[in-house]
């Protein structure tokens, strides 16, 4: 299935939270100004999101989520791909995440299990990464 990804709009903050929620991701800052949110439509529903935090030539990617009746159609791909673009026009170099339940399918992707230790600096200082995911959430680093 092929998507339009635009930047996220204001009027879609409920829906995003909604479907963030509802894939067990944290919500509390996605409101963030650090955050950059992208969105994926159809027949005017919100199908799928996707975020960034940007942090010099560093990147977190952020709340991927689909919807269900949406799933294993290739959005979640489509999203990450659209970030990775987003992160080589912004001359982000390496992107990290944090997954509690997806390490198989970001590997897939071309990202790679580090240790919490070898964060970057500016990605330990996220809420993201010292208060919002557990602990025991892998992190992982695609550089590019």
């Amino acid at each position: 299935m092929d998507v339009s990804i635009e930047p996220a709009k204001p009027e879609s903050m409920a829906a995003i939270r909604s479907l963030l929620a509802a894939n067990h991701l944290p919500t509390a800052d996605i409101a963030d100004d650090t955050v950059r949110l992208f969105e994926v439509r159809q027949n005017n529903e919100l199908i799928g999101t996707v975020g960034v935090e940007h942090y010099g030539h560093t990147g977190l990617l952020r709340s991927l989520a689909v919807e269900d009746s949406h799933k294993s159609k290739g959005i979640g791909q489509q999203l990450v791909a659209h970030v990775l673009c987003y992160c080589l026009s912004k001359q982000i170099t390496e992107l990290y995440l944090l997954t509690t339940t997806a390490p198989k399918y970001f590997e897939k992707l071309g990202f790679q299990q580090i240790s919490r230790d070898s964060v970057s600096a500016e990605i330990k200082q996220t809420r993201e990464f010292k208060d919002i995911c557990p602990n025991s959430a892998v992190v992982m680093l695609k550089t590019f």
